[in-house]
Parts: C-alpha cells; sequence; structure tokens
C-alpha cells in the first residue's frame, strides 16, 4: 500500500472532520474543497489504472490529461452521490460527504492490479 493510496483514504474523514469548524471557515471551506475536486476522483482513476502513470516524453499532455480526468471522475461521483441522495429525500451536506469519504476509502484501499504494460500511451 503506497502512502498516496493511505493519504487518499484518510482525506475524506479528515474533510468530514474539517466540517466540526464553523460554518464559512477558511479551513473547512479549503479541506472540504480541495477533497471534493481531488481525491474521490484520484482514487477512482488509481482503481481504474492501477500502476499507470502518464509517459514523460517532454511534453505535459499526459500529466494535464491524468489532471483533468482526476478532476471530472471527482465531479461526477460527487454529483451521482449528491443526486441519489436528493432522490432518496435525505440529502445533507454531511451524508454526501460521508458517502464520498466511504467511497473514496474503499476505492484508495482496492488491491492493486495487474495491467497490460502499454495500453493506450501509458506505462507502467
Amino acid at each position: 500500500m503506497t502512502p498516496l493510496r493511505l493519504g487518499l483514504a484518510a482525506s475524506g474523514w479528515l474533510a468530514l472532520l474539517a466540517t466540526a469548524l464553523p460554518d464559512a471557515a477558511p479551513v473547512r471551506v479549503a479541506v472540504v474543497t480541495a477533497f471534493l475536486l481531488v481525491c474521490p476522483g484520484l482514487a477512482a482513476l488509481l482503481a481504474l489504472r492501477p500502476g499507470a502513470r502518464p509517459v514523460r516524453g517532454g511534453h505535459p499532455a499526459g500529466a494535464l490529461e491524468a489532471a483533468l480526468l482526476t478532476l471530472v471522475l471527482g465531479l461526477a461521483l460527487a454529483t451521482l452521490v449528491a443526486v441519489a441522495l436528493f432522490l432518496g429525500g435525505v440529502f445533507t451536506a454531511t451524508r454526501s460527504l460521508l458517502v464520498l469519504a466511504v467511497l473514496t476509502s474503499v476505492l484508495a484501499l482496492l488491491p492493486g492490479r495487474r495491467v497490460a504494460a502499454s495500453v493506450a500511451g501509458w506505462e507502467r
């Protein structure tokens, strides 16, 4: 288990802990926003492409692709969780954050799978 995966698994619980701070406290806003934008998407990306990293050939396209995919996956997961909770009639910000923290922890702690050495420009 890498430190990145352990940090991702703990990040949601840290964001949930930050909700104990007063409303609109700068630290609370920063921690929760950073978690929502980065952590669920990065955990999903690591679960989908374990051990893969962008090819480094002097062109930042691989890193930009990974960053954009992380952001989009994170926003998609947050949207899906919010819609599911709204449709169930039980939406609160804390519940949404709790579900995302559990999902992020599960995705981050999934055991790594072996993938092909080169898939669509990615290498291990």
